[in-house]
This record gives structure tokens, C-alpha cells and sequence, in this order.
């Protein structure tokens, strides 16, 4: 008897960013998960803000997808197989998720604050797995941080992010339970 492969529904998207800055095409191998090192407001007006500070700024930075403490996820207009410029020396091949927070978030404020952000980051990487065959593992071939990625000497900016207490085995764990349910349930708000 064959199996048969599930339809995984994508996320949902609160935010279109059009004015997101890409470098061409690639092809899609790894997953950087970063946060934004700012505040988190009510509505999407974070997710927005967070891409016009991208074009303002100048540097041609972005990420593929902002995801806010409520769930509310901003995405590049042209998708995730278009490089994005969010880790040095690593975006070839890596889809950058922002998450709207702070490296200094403790444990507890991640899980109880956050916990909608993480439910929503742990969806796109069970698609994206799903759709892409990232693996949902820690590691540079699969799921990884902005800190990961300095601390193979890659990138030599310095970052941290997500920070120490970022809780990435839940999330990579939740993820891989979206997997082997084949998703998530339709009433759920996020």
C-alpha cells in the first residue's frame, strides 16, 4: 500500500512587504532564525515597520519572513527562492525568519509573551520543510541562529540572535509534531 503525502496548508501572511530588497534567485537549503532587537507593537505595524527600516537603511538587508509576538507574519513579496541579505557570509541558500523581540528575552517571556510567535515560526519551518526539505534539525544544514552561524566563524558580525534563552528545541520540536500530523488545525486564530 502507498503512502499517501499530505497537503500541508502554508501560514497565514498578515503583511505582503513589496518593497523587500533581494539579490536573485536561490535555491532554498537552510533556515536562520534572528530577531529584530526592537519592540513589538500592536497590529502589523511592526512588520511593516521593520521592512520600510530596511529600505530606509540603505544596506539592502531583509528576511524572507517578520514574525511578531502575536503570530502576525510579514512576508517578502517575491517568496523565499530569492537570496536575502540577513546573516553574512551565509544567505546563499538560507530563508532569514525575524522575529520581532529582543536577544536579552528570558525563558519565561519567551514562552508565556512569545508563545503565539513561536507557534507561527514553528508552522513556516514545518512548510518549508514540508514544501523545501529543510531538515528540522539544529543545525547550518537545517535550523539554525544568527549566534550559530557567528559561532562557525562564518559571520563575524557579532550577533547573538535569537539570544541564549531563545527556546529552539520546543520549536523545532513543535514543528516536527506539525510534520507528523500533516498540520495544524483550520479554527486556530494564528
Amino acid at each position: 500500500m502507498a503512502l499517501v503525502k499530505r497537503q500541508m496548508r502554508e501560514p497565514s501572511v498578515q503583511y505582503t512587504a513589496q518593497n523587500a530588497i533581494t539579490h536573485g534567485a536561490m535555491s532554498i537549503q537552510r533556515v536562520v532564525l534572528h530577531d529584530t532587537e526592537s519592540h513589538d507593537t500592536a497590529g502589523i505595524t511592526d512588520v511593516k515597520g521593520i521592512y520600510d527600516f530596511w529600505v530606509t537603511q540603505g544596506l539592502d538587508y531583509g528576511a524572507h519572513l517578520v514574525i511578531d509576538k502575536d503570530g502576525n507574519t510579514g512576508m517578502a513579496a517575491l517568496g523565499f527562492g530569492h537570496e536575502m541579505w540577513h546573516v553574512g557570509n551565509f544567505n546563499g541558500g538560507s530563508i532569514g525568519i525575524e522575529q520581532i523581540g529582543f536577544a536579552s528575552l528570558t525563558k519565561l517571556v519567551w514562552s508565556r509573551s512569545h508563545q503565539k510567535q513561536l507557534i507561527k515560526v514553528a508552522r513556516w519551518l514545518a512548510w518549508i520543510h514540508h514544501v523545501h526539505g529543510v531538515p528540522l534539525t539544529h543545525s547550518l544544514q537545517g535550523v539554525c541562529t544568527h549566534a550559530d552561524v557567528g559561532a562557525a566563524g562564518i559571520d563575524t558580525s557579532g550577533h547573538t540572535d535569537p539570544g541564549t534563552n531563545y527556546p529552539l528545541r520546543t520549536v523545532l520540536w513543535l514543528a516536527n509534531r506539525y510534520v507528523r500530523r500533516g498540520g495544524w488545525s483550520k479554527t486556530s486564530p494564528i
